[in-house]
């Protein structure tokens, strides 16, 4: 049922392009290059699952797996800077080559059980953020009716956690696979706070992902 994503894994360069950000390493280390916790917090769900994940196996800044594959800010300031070429590598090697995977197992679900649940999980932190946050399309009874039970279960299980869920209207990662799949899918983002993976508010990590993951809903 379940097809599992985590875009901003890793703050990876691969050698070949480390020149790009030569006087800029920190950059890449930073929030800006990757999202700490979010892969950690995918491999939680996928061995709970016992399915595979798709992850981003480079930094965003050399291009950004959320967006849209015809999206022109897929890539960064430094990567804007590489030739035509260079970038059409990068889109084949790295972006398209996660969306035919991500695809591939969608296609793989829906033919074993008839539906697939697109899982997209990632930290964030911003003022006012609660400790977890899920997208969804409004159109989709799918989508919604997921998130609802899940959230009132998640509010049921850990009360004084915060949790809110919200329309998703991007064009990116999610709305090019509901595009791709019009019947029988659903695409949702997970966002949980990066504070608890890094300081342990609001919650303990080890916590937030335990409640997520016994809250899930599996229909």
């Amino acid at each position: 049922m379940f097809v599992l994503s985590c875009e901003p894994a890793t703050s990876a360069v691969p050698e070949w392009h480390k020149e790009l950000f030569r006087g800029n390493e920190e950059v890449v280390s930073s929030m800006e290059g990757w999202s700490p916790g979010s892969l950690n917090l995918a491999q939680a769900f996928a061995t709970k699952l016992r399915t595979l994940l798709a992850h981003g196996d480079i930094t965003r800044l050399l291009i950004d797996f959320s967006c849209h594959p015809e999206d022109p800010e897929r890539f960064s300031r430094f990567s804007k800077t590489l030739t035509e070429d260079q970038r059409l590598k990068l889109d084949e090697r790295h972006h398209r080559a996660h969306l035919n995977l991500l695809k591939q197992r969608i296609v793989e679900e829906q033919r074993r059980s008839g539906l697939a649940i697109h899982l997209t999980l990632r930290t964030e932190d911003r003022p006012g953020m609660p400790a977890v946050e899920f997208l969804h399309a409004g159109e989709r009874e799918i989508e919604t009716g997921f998130v609802q039970r899940w959230r009132t279960r998640l509010q049921s299980a850990v009360p004084e956690l915060s949790v809110n869920s919200r329309i998703d209207d991007g064009s990116g990662l999610s709305r090019y696979l509901r595009d791709q799949f019009k019947l029988g899918f659903g695409s949702i983002n997970v966002v949980v706070a990066r504070s608890s993976f890094l300081d342990g508010k609001p919650i303990r990590w080890d916590q937030l992902k335990k409640a997520l993951l016994e809250t899930l809903p599996q229909a």
